[in-house]
């Protein structure tokens, strides 16, 4: 790492979520997968076999609340949510950076909130063993936790792309350049 990060505690900090949001992201990609395979078994288990499985479409269900909840953060990294940016896209950095850090203690609220009530749903669900109504009665707490889990890590992005934000904003212009290009993501990851 270049001297600029290792000098600056909050560009350690936006490394290390980033690094977190793209590991988790990874590894939960592979739902894709297992979703892929696990309707194409059914497919061919209905239309070929006449013999339609019991448990696919719940797990498949229970994979897209996995995959929505855990989404939220990898895409806000990638900076891929909807925004209206007719005006965003006129401003420099600094003003984006001022923009962008008065409305993110919004979506803060918003994640604090399904943090706390998604939590208590889960852990209601952990304690009194609820199960699905369906034939396969599956424990209800594993994908309850889903929503807190991704709600935290949306936080934790929140938090880095802030703290992102304020270092441009403290920064001098000239310096901005330097300093975004040692926030930018490794692509090495990806390979």
């Amino acid at each position: 790492m270049s001297e600029l990060v290792q000098q600056r505690p909050a560009a350690r900090i936006i490394k290390s979520i980033n690094a977190l949001i793209l590991w988790v992201e990874k590894i939960f990609s592979l739902t894709v997968v297992v979703m892929a395979i696990s309707i194409c078994w059914e497919v061919f288990c209905r239309y070929l076999l006449n013999s339609p499985t019991d448990w696919v479409n719940e797990t498949n269900q229970y994979l897209l609340c996995l995959m929505s909840m855990l989404g939220g953060s990898y895409c806000l990294l990638m900076d891929q949510h909807v925004r209206v940016d007719f005006f965003f896209r006129l401003r420099g950095e600094k003003q984006k950076a001022a923009m962008e850090l008065a409305t993110w203690w919004l979506a803060a609220l918003f994640c604090l909130v399904i943090i706390w009530w998604g939590g208590e749903m889960a852990i209601e669900a952990l304690v009194k063993n609820k199960l699905s109504d369906t034939i396969l009665e599956m424990p209800l707490w594993p994908s309850l936790f889903m929503v807190p889990l991704g709600a935290l890590l949306l936080m934790l992005q929140i938090i880095a792309r802030s703290l992102k934000n304020l270092l441009i904003l403290i920064h001098p212009t000239e310096e901005l350049p330097g300093l975004l290009a040692e926030l930018r993501l490794d692509k090495s990851f990806f390979e």
